[in-house]
């Protein structure tokens, strides 16, 4: 069963943002003033922007996502200007945009993707891993967390690694690198994370509440990476 995020273009030039399982019916009954919410309010409605998701958590995530952004973001996001999205992100995050590093490619669908299994793993820390292509991010895999401590630690379950590993030897796509949570701290590597970093090259992503960071772990410790969202 398909789930949709919306964006809603009412009176006066305000944005409402939502979710729904049934897209269709859900902007007739706004604009009919069914609901006794902020649309009522704004009559007359009208549909300019929105995507669909496989679960609800990933829709509602998406939906939490967007009424944070500014309204400079929502209407790059309307009109697809993807390139205004990642300049407007990159300039609200200063770890990103100070590393000198080459930036990640990754799609809203996956940044909602990773704060969903954020939320439904807390207090536990998630994990998962990265798959994609150099610096592109094309899937994620979520993984068991095998530590004995989930709540402060993570560890990926080490036959999700062997099989990712495997899939990528036989042709899929290859391991680029691994994300977790940190459900009570900051979204950046914690010193547990400086300890068990190998220093591969591959990138690593913090999901800390709805903040979502990049890292190249390189020799030396991590750096940080600035990201550019692409379409789906």
């Amino acid at each position: 069963m398909p789930f949709w995020t919306y964006i809603l273009h009412c009176n006066a030039g305000v944005f409402y943002t939502g979710h729904t399982d049934d897209l269709d019916r859900r902007i007739a009954d706004h604009k009919a003033g069914r609901f006794e919410s902020f649309t009522k309010n704004y009559l007359s409605v009208e549909l300019v922007w929105s995507q669909e998701f496989a679960t609800r958590d990933e829709a509602k995530a998406a939906e939490q996502r967007i009424k944070g952004w500014s309204r400079k973001k929502k209407l790059a996001l309307i009109r697809g200007d993807w390139g205004e999205i990642s300049r407007l992100a990159k300039s609200k995050s200063s770890p990103s945009t100070s590393s000198g590093q080459a930036g990640v490619s990754v799609s809203l669908a996956l940044l909602t993707q990773l704060g969903a299994e954020a939320r439904a793993a807390a207090p536990r820390e998630c994990c998962g891993i990265l798959l994609g292509q150099g610096a592109e991010v094309t899937a994620i895999q979520p993984a068991a967390n095998a530590h004995p401590q989930p709540e402060t630690y993570f560890e990926i379950d080490p036959q999700a690694l062997v099989d990712a590993h495997r899939a990528a030897r036989n042709g899929g796509p290859q391991v680029i690198g691994y994300y977790h949570s940190h459900p009570n701290g900051e979204a950046r590597p914690s010193a547990t994370d400086q300890a068990s970093a190998s220093g591969d090259g591959r990138i690593w992503v913090i999901v800390a509440g709805d903040e979502i960071t990049f890292w190249l772990d390189q020799e030396g410790g991590f750096c940080p990476l600035s990201y550019c969202v692409v379409p789906a």
